[in-house]
C-alpha cells in the first residue's frame, strides 16, 4: 500500500467511524476534524503521518480502526483540567466570520478587521474556548487573551523572516515557523513593525489564505499582488482556509483588501 493509497483509506474510515464529523485535508497526511460525534466544536488535527509510521513498522499487524478510535476518542479528555496547566498551551487563532457561525457555541471573539478575527484555542488539539471552559478554570477572558498573546510572542521569537530580494531590495519576505500558525503573527505590534521596518513602508499588505501561510509585502506594491492573486487562490483551496482578501495594516489598524 502506497502512502496515498493509505491516507484514503484512513479517511474512509474515519467517515465511517464518525459520520458526523466534518474533515478538511491540510498538507498531504493531515485530516482536521472540526466536529465530534458528541457535537462539540472541539476541532482536532489528527496527524495520519504518525499512523503511516506505524503502519509501516508493524504491516499487517497494524490496527487502523484501533488507533484512530484511540486518538480521535481521546481528542476531549486532553484538556488540562486547571489553568496553570493549560496557559502554556493557549494559542490565538486567526479565524473566518463564517468559520465561527459554523460553530454550535460562541468561543471567545476578537475582530480584528470585518470578517477577520481570532479565537483562543488549545495548540495541541485546536480546542476552540468558550465560556463554559473559562468558568470551569475560573479564570477572567482578558486572562486568557494576555496568555495566548505572551505564548504567540514567544513564537516570534522564535521564527525566522526569510526575505525576498530584488536587487538588494527587500520586496517581501514570509515566516519560517516549525509549529503552530503562522498567520496569527500578524496579530503582534512586533510582527507589525519589523514588517514596516524592514519593507521600509508605512501601510502593507499580508496575504494569509490559509493559517501555515504569511507573505508580507508593501502596500503600494501592486506587481507583487498580482503575482500573489493565483497562489492565493491556490493556498485558499489548499485546506484550513481563512480568506483569500489581503490584509492592509497601518499603524496597527486592519482592513480587509478584496483580493479579486
Amino acid at each position: 500500500m502506497t502512502r496515498e493509497e493509505f491516507e484514503s483509506v484512513a479517511l474512509q474510515r474515519l467517515q465511517t467511524l464518525y459520520p458526523r464529523a466534518r474533515f478538511l485535508r491540510a498538507g498531504q497526511l493531515e485530516i482536521a476534524i472540526l466536529r465530534t460525534p458528541s457535537g462539540k466544536p472541539s476541532a482536532h488535527r489528527l496527524r495520519l503521518a504518525r499512523a503511516w509510521a506505524a503502519f509501516c513498522q508493524h504491516g499487517e499487524r497494524f490496527d487502523l480502526d484501533s488507533y484512530l478510535t484511540r486518538v480521535v476518542g481521546t481528542v476531549e479528555r486532553r484538556l488540562p483540567a486547571d489553568w496553570p496547566s493549560a496557559r502554556p498551551h493557549i494559542q490565538p487563532k486567526l479565524m473566518t466570520y463564517e468559520q465561527q457561525h459554523q460553530l454550535s457555541t460562541h468561543p471567545l471573539w476578537y475582530p480584528v478587521a470585518s470578517e477577520i478575527g481570532y479565537v483562543l484555542a488549545s495548540e495541541d488539539f485546536d480546542l476552540a474556548l468558550d465560556e463554559e471552559q473559562l468558568q470551569r478554570w475560573d479564570i477572567a477572558e482578558e486572562c486568557v487573551l494576555a496568555a495566548a498573546m505572551q505564548n504567540l510572542q514567544r513564537l516570534w521569537q522564535r521564527s525566522s523572516i526569510v526575505a525576498w530580494t530584488v536587487q538588494d531590495n527587500v520586496r517581501a519576505f514570509h515566516i519560517e515557523l516549525s509549529h503552530s500558525y503562522k498567520a496569527s503573527l500578524v496579530l503582534l505590534p512586533e510582527f507589525q513593525e519589523q514588517a514596516m521596518e524592514i519593507l521600509n513602508a508605512e501601510t502593507i499588505r499580508v496575504a494569509v489564505p490559509n493559517r501555515h501561510f504569511l507573505v508580507a509585502f508593501p502596500a503600494d506594491d501592486d506587481e507583487f499582488r498580482q503575482s500573489l492573486l493565483p497562489i492565493l487562490r491556490k493556498e485558499w483551496q489548499g485546506g484550513y482556509p481563512l480568506t483569500r482578501s489581503f490584509l492592509r495594516i497601518r499603524e496597527g489598524d486592519f482592513e480587509l483588501e478584496d483580493a479579486e
